[in-house]
């Protein structure tokens, strides 16, 4: 009788918990930084429409299933800034690299615009 009675007890009081036990989180993490882009502005928009979260890509949002039954993510790619000397420089090294390449597109297109005349 006391086994009974110790075994109906911790079943009740499994039961009784069990609500407790199965909370379902409704909360989804998103890391943007795992997917290896820039760092770039975020705009989190709601199921109606409003922006709900404005961040980056180098941290972590949190959405809420409860919230909102779906989310917009847009990225928002921020400019480059790069001065004028070091923009050529980049360009000259990329014609010292690949200057074979940049003959033969040359070629094509002057022979190319010869044939139409």
């Amino acid at each position: 009788m006391k086994n009974s009675h110790i075994i109906l007890t911790t079943l009740l009081i499994l039961l009784l918990a069990s609500p407790v036990l199965a909370a379902e989180d409704t909360r989804i993490k998103v890391q943007f930084q795992d997917l290896g882009i820039s760092t770039q502005s975020i705009v989190v928009f709601d199921d109606i429409g409003d922006d709900v979260i404005h961040s980056n890509t180098s941290s972590t949002i949190t959405l809420d299933i409860n919230e909102s039954s779906f989310y917009t993510i847009q990225l928002q790619p921020s400019h480059t800034n790069m001065e004028p000397k070091t923009m050529l420089d980049n360009f000259m090294d990329f014609i010292a690299r690949n200057w074979l390449a940049v003959f033969l597109i040359f070629a094509i297109l002057i022979a190319i615009t010869k044939k139409r005349r």
